[in-house]
């Protein structure tokens, strides 16, 4: 096994002087998993101002403005009072969401039921927010339409009291809406149904979100590097290292193993720098290192060789490169590097579990989310070393079959 020892160390020698190659592999996983856990812990809820002009100054004009900064609403809409001119300036330079103009005599013209226009302008650079005042707008007149139909009367004996009505006057006002109330409550409020509540079983906590990205981000990177390695053999090729090799048969194989511990140890700083910060962030416990560490390492063996293998089936390098990067996207799509496989219908989901990449995302997973370390299946384990195996098999065999003599 020498001559394994010195293939590893030349291919280490190497990858050390290509050091930007392994910084932009150590880049992928960062950016993208950096990008994602940002989104993902970001609970930013969207805020508009609503720009209000109270031509009325009208104690009902008073309750249009409290209504949109009344509970939750208050939390997505802040209501400022402004003049016109300001308010439109403002709102066509984008810095508001909406502007109300409350003419004057509002409040006289709804009390004597007499047609009044309500004045809303929009910001047409947003959606969301103009939508929820524009909704809110039309719901204060439909309950202020309803409340002079059914009120109506009452209205019609408040305005025409005098600015110092009686004690009495006020109590026959509020018994008769009290009245009214009791008499349209259950026409208004009818139990339609009867809702029987149930609680369901206790459910274990699911993963965040950010945590289930994490698996695909480090496949993805394991992908990149992998293929990135298996066109070593391209170059192996064009030093003649390969055709002095072909004439020394017992040492193909441990060339083969030197180059493939190698990728594994490129591969496993790659993954495991990866690992450590996203154990820090989620808070993981340490003890699953480990296991998780060699489960990358020996996946990027698996990519290395079958990357490898299928890189020496072209004639030229070129061509080679494009199928195989052709190659790399499906693979990052089925196998949970943009979408975690546990949010995916469960369809897309065990497609992309039998994935070979997707399988190493959804072990590596179950990895890092279950109680203790070493919780990756022995079936698993054994299913990825035979795939290695394989794997530079063939790689040995497409040596020996010409690759190296051309």
């Amino acid at each position: 096994m020498s001559f394994a020892l010195t293939s590893f160390k030349k291919d280490i020698a190497r990858w050390r002087q290509d050091y930007m190659a392994t910084l932009i592999w150590l880049a992928i996983p960062l950016l993208t998993g950096g990008l994602i856990t940002t989104l993902m812990g970001s609970d930013v809820k969207p805020h508009g101002t609503l720009l209000l002009v109270d031509e009325d100054q009208t104690f009902l004009s008073e309750l249009i403005v409290g209504a949109y900064s009344a509970g939750e609403l208050g939390e997505l809409i802040s209501v400022e009072k402004t003049d016109f001119d300001e308010g439109f300036e403002r709102v066509n330079d984008g810095e508001a969401s909406g502007l109300l103009v409350i003419p004057e005599g509002f409040a006289q013209a709804f009390l004597e039921s007499k047609p009044v226009t309500l004045t809303l302008r929009t910001n047409p650079s947003q959606t969301i927010l103009p939508g929820i005042i524009t909704n809110v707008t039309e719901i204060l007149l439909d309950a202020g339409f309803y409340a002079h139909q059914l009120f109506g009367d009452e209205i019609e004996t408040f305005t025409s009291m005098t600015d110092d009505p009686s004690d009495a006057q006020v109590a026959a006002i509020a018994v008769a809406i009290q009245n009214k109330m009791e008499s349209v409550a259950p026409k208004l409020f009818p139990p339609v149904i009867e809702i029987e509540i149930i609680e369901p079983p206790p459910q274990e906590p699911r993963p965040p979100l950010a945590l289930l990205f994490m698996p695909g981000i480090i496949l993805m990177a394991v992908v990149f590097s992998a293929n990135g390695l298996a066109g070593d053999f391209w170059r192996e090729r064009q030093q003649g290292t390969l055709r002095r090799l072909v004439f020394t048969p017992a040492r193909m194989s441990e060339f083969l193993v030197g180059k493939a511990l190698a990728a594994a140890v490129i591969i496993g700083f790659v993954g495991g720098f990866t690992l450590v910060l996203g154990f820090l962030y989620h808070g993981i416990s340490f003890a699953k290192l480990p296991s998780s560490l060699v489960w990358i390492a020996l996946s990027g063996i698996v990519l290395f060789a079958w990357f490898g293998a299928l890189q020496m089936l072209f004639s030229n390098q070129k061509t080679a490169s494009i199928i195989s990067m052709m190659l790399v996207f499906p693979l990052l799509m089925a196998g949970g590097s943009f979408f975690p496989l546990a949010v995916l219908p469960g369809w897309i989901a065990a497609i992309g579990r039998i994935s070979p990449n997707g399988f190493m995302a959804h072990n590596l997973t179950l990895e890092i989310t279950a109680p203790g370390p070493w919780s990756i299946s022995l079936l698993s384990w054994f299913t990825l070393i035979v795939a290695a195996a394989i794997g530079l098999s063939i790689c040995a065999w497409r040596l020996r079959a010409g690759f190296a003599r051309t």
